[in-house]
């Protein structure tokens, strides 16, 4: 169990409460039972005279419990709070958990599930003595516009880079049109709204606990399932999940699209490096140049932004050095256009790079992740 700190109960089932209470008995000596009450109103007394360290919460109703974590979590912002409720509906998962809670648990709640996840809070509570958190690159893959094969660079560059063990990080950060979890042949219950509606009280064992491990080795936190969600994230908010993710992966993928402004800025202002995917046609370069200047006055250095050119077929008409001659800039990696490898990839839910490593574009990405790494 973690070290010390304190709880409050607040459940209208009786049974629940005891069966919690008899669970915390075996450590009361690193776990106190600051008090156990069965209405709202006695609770939050409760909490405001003990400030406990955790509210475990019993949710009947839905409304009633978003209500109750609300005000609970922004109210008294260092308490954490486990919601524990008999509903087994997803959709109580995503509510309560996007109201603040940082668990939700099934009752009866069990002696291990209850043990496991106050250890997880403990650990946040209470950080290992002298335990330092990694330092890790963020790598944006980028294009204003889209349509020029951002996601199909940023879901194999995530998986090129997770070989061996290495912790990735894939965060699809579309937020207009985003495609990671069809790329991949995912359905998450939790995404990046999930961790962005209280991000003043996110922490490193919250996020992992709700991304998605693909079996390609990155682990994944996809775009909002709701236009209206994704259109109430901002800067600030993008900028903590940034950073907090950061110290727990190697490396961080960013998938994203759109404007020089709100929170490509702020995926900007973190990046290590800024992959700016286009292709070799006249519109699609036109728009690069006036865009890759904009970035250049905004501070963005093309030490810092690199060029990536995808779909690349040696025999077109616009060659790798034509476009360096009209952008000013080194092509930093070219991607052969494999068409049929790369669908075939989509439509299995694979990333190119595991599916078919032979093939010109896997062979392609996979030395953009060397040059990451060096």
């Amino acid at each position: 169990m973690a070290s010390q700190f304190s709880i409050v109960i607040i459940d209208k089932d009786e049974q629940s409460r005891e069966s919690i209470a008899s669970t915390l008995r075996p450590y009361s000596e690193t776990v106190t039972l600051a008090g156990s009450v069965d209405n709202f109103a006695d609770g939050a007394l409760t909490i405001q005279k003990a400030s406990p360290n955790v509210v475990i919460l019993g949710v009947d109703s839905i409304e009633q419990g978003i209500k109750d974590v609300q005000f609970i979590t922004l109210k008294y912002p260092r308490v954490s709070v486990i919601a524990c409720s008999s509903e087994k509906n997803v959709e109580w998962f995503l509510s309560i958990m996007r109201a603040g809670a940082v668990e939700y648990l099934l009752r009866p709640i069990g002696q291990e599930e209850l043990k496991q996840s106050l250890q997880k809070v403990g650990r946040f509570l209470l950080p290992t003595p002298g335990e330092e958190m990694a330092a890790g690159e963020i790598i944006a893959v980028y294009n204003p516009i889209g349509g020029m094969g951002t996601t199909t660079v940023a879901v194999n560059l995530a998986a090129a880079l997770a070989e061996e063990g290495t912790k990735v990080a894939l965060v699809d950060l579309n937020l207009e049109a985003g495609d990671v979890n069809t790329f991949l042949n995912v359905n998450p219950t939790y995404t990046l709204s999930s961790v962005t509606t209280n991000v003043q009280r996110l922490d490193a064992n919250f996020l992992m606990s709700v991304m998605t491990r693909h079996v390609s080795g990155p682990f994944v936190l996809t775009e909002p399932v709701e236009v209206d969600e994704a259109a109430s994230i901002t800067p600030e908010q993008v900028q903590r999940v940034l950073e907090l993710l950061r110290g727990i992966f190697s490396y961080v993928v960013v998938d994203c699209v759109g404007q020089l402004a709100g929170c490509n800025l702020a995926i900007f202002s973190s990046a290590h490096r800024i992959l700016f995917t286009t292709t070799l046609s006249l519109p699609a370069l036109k728009n690069t140049k006036r865009y890759l200047s904009a970035m250049e006055r905004k501070g963005f250095s093309p030490d810092l932004v690199k060029l990536v050119i995808n779909r690349y077929q040696p025999k077109s008409d616009i060659q790798l050095k034509d476009a360096e001659k009209v952008l000013g800039r080194n092509v930093y990696q070219s991607i052969p256009n494999e068409y049929l490898d790369v669908v075939n990839s989509i439509n299995k839910g694979i990333p190119v790079v595991k599916l078919a490593p032979r093939s010109p574009v896997s062979k392609a990405i996979q030395g953009l992740a060397n040059r990451i790494k060096e």
